[in-house]
């Protein structure tokens, strides 16, 4: 009986670590940008059911990303597995800097604080190969708001 026990245990352990929670939601953010200093910052990850396999541990995000100072906004893409994101983004609109793109790279951490109030944070490192024709990176730390 235990090893019975044991083992749905562990089968569903292993089963539900396998799908892909959904961050969808608005995140303000903290950058500290290697060429450009520090910003604030607002992140929308909107997950595209379509090209997501939840079931399987996979999803797929839409970006939308506004820099505080920055004239032009940012759009993108991610690829989760778990908690870990692989992420696209570039700036666009008619401000828009053509050099300004890159990838990162992000965990998602999900907390809770003393009073058991879950929360949601990301933790970003990001490249960008021809910024400012010389390259630049930095991190981001994103905390879920909505």
């Amino acid at each position: 009986m235990r090893k019975l026990i044991l083992t749905t245990v562990l089968t569903l352990g292993i089963a539900s670590s396998a799908l892909a929670a959904d961050f969808s939601g608005k995140y303000q953010c903290h950058l500290t940008d290697h060429s450009d200093g520090a910003f604030n910052a607002t992140l929308v990850l909107k997950l595209n059911r379509s090209a997501s396999i939840q079931s399987a541990g996979y999803a797929s995000y839409d970006i939308a990303f506004h820099v505080v100072g920055i004239p032009y906004e940012y759009t993108g893409i991610a690829a989760a597995r778990g908690n870990d994101l692989a992420l696209y983004f570039e700036s666009t609109g008619e401000k828009k800097n053509p050099d300004d793109r890159g990838v990162g790279i992000a965990s998602v951490i999900l907390d809770q604080d003393k009073s058991g109030k879950n929360s949601v944070s990301i933790h970003k490192f990001y490249y960008e190969k021809s910024y400012k024709g010389k390259g630049n990176y930095g991190f981001e730390e994103c905390t879920k708001v909505a």
